[in-house]
């Protein structure tokens, strides 16, 4: 079986299909190659920019808000001027009158019956149960509903048209791999 080998013999010939592998190699390179100056691009010239503007917006803000308070102080420290303060006749507080107030009680003859949790039947003491904490939180009762849609996931932070063009994108690399391969094998 090792004598079916030859050490040292002609190596054969490239195929189309070993230049059409050198070739797609070359344009993957590329491609990172252009994804690392994009990236480097980026670092270096486009995020100091954005920091550098957000830094000035910032700074405007505290300005602003320094201006104003200023003013306020001003504004406040001039209307504490111009009061008068308030006499000591003005500044003292009269005594409450109490007056006494008559109140009627008169009898009935229904019995009230006073009932707690304890002496009502269990599906009644947690329907009131339910009824008291719906009074404290000022609601009515029932299931709450959701007011929104939840804000997470990929689609949320990337948009609809960016998934689509996504797909478009990958279909094309699908169609493009497929014809190269049909044309590498029909030149075979």
């Amino acid at each position: 079986m090792a004598d079916d080998f030859e050490v040292g013999g002609l190596l054969p010939e490239e195929s189309s299909s070993n230049r059409t592998f050198v070739m797609a190699a070359v344009g993957l390179g590329a491609l990172l190659i252009l994804s690392m100056a994009c990236l480097a691009a980026y670092a270096l010239w486009w995020a100091p920019r954005q920091k550098e503007a957000a830094k000035i917006t910032e700074d405007a803000i505290a300005m602003q808000n320094t201006s104003v308070a200023g003013t306020q102080t001003v504004e406040a420290a001039g209307t504490a001027e111009d009061t008068v303060p308030p006499t000591a006749a003005e500044t003292a507080t009269p005594s409450p009158t109490i007056t006494p107030t008559q109140v009627v009680v008169l009898p009935t003859n229904t019995p009230t019956e006073f009932l707690t949790l304890s002496s009502l039947e269990p599906g009644t003491a947690t329907a009131a149960a339910q009824a008291t904490l719906d009074a404290e939180m000022g609601g009515g009762g029932g299931t709450p509903t959701a007011t929104a849609l939840p804000v997470t996931g990929f689609a949320d932070e990337v948009g609809i048209p960016a998934l689509f063009m996504l797909s478009v994108v990958l279909l094309a690399v699908i169609f493009v791999a497929r014809g190269i391969r049909t044309r590498a094998s029909a030149q075979e």
